[in-house]
């Protein structure tokens, strides 16, 4: 499923920091698809790449996974890293309030 964050994202941001701050993150697209584990939702930059975004879209069609698109490089000033293009999180309870939240935004 691919959803389309282009609201005010501002309670999303603490979702995040709590899940990366709890180690329940993967962190690009080749540790996505070594996981054992599907992420219970990946988000995934506005700027990547056509090759990543494919693996990305083929990954969440395989394993029925939910993505969500985030604006150009807010996960890099979220998180005060570089190239920062993929992020999964793992925890059900975090992936589930980020996505409600979009919801609601949306609504």
């Amino acid at each position: 499923m691919q959803l389309k964050c282009s609201t005010e994202i501002g309670k999303i941001d603490c979702y995040i920091n709590f899940a990366v701050r709890a180690g329940k993150v993967l962190w690009g697209v080749d540790s996505l698809e070594r996981s054992k584990r599907a992420p219970q939702l990946i988000l995934f930059d506005g700027g990547l790449g056509t090759n990543s975004l494919k693996k990305v879209e083929l990954y969440c069609l395989r394993k029925n996974a939910k993505s969500l698109k985030m604006p150009a490089d807010y996960l890099n000033r979220l998180l005060k890293r570089n190239n920062v293009k993929v992020l999964s999180i793992m925890d059900e309870s975090l992936a589930n309030a980020i996505l409600k939240f979009c919801d609601e935004s949306q609504n």
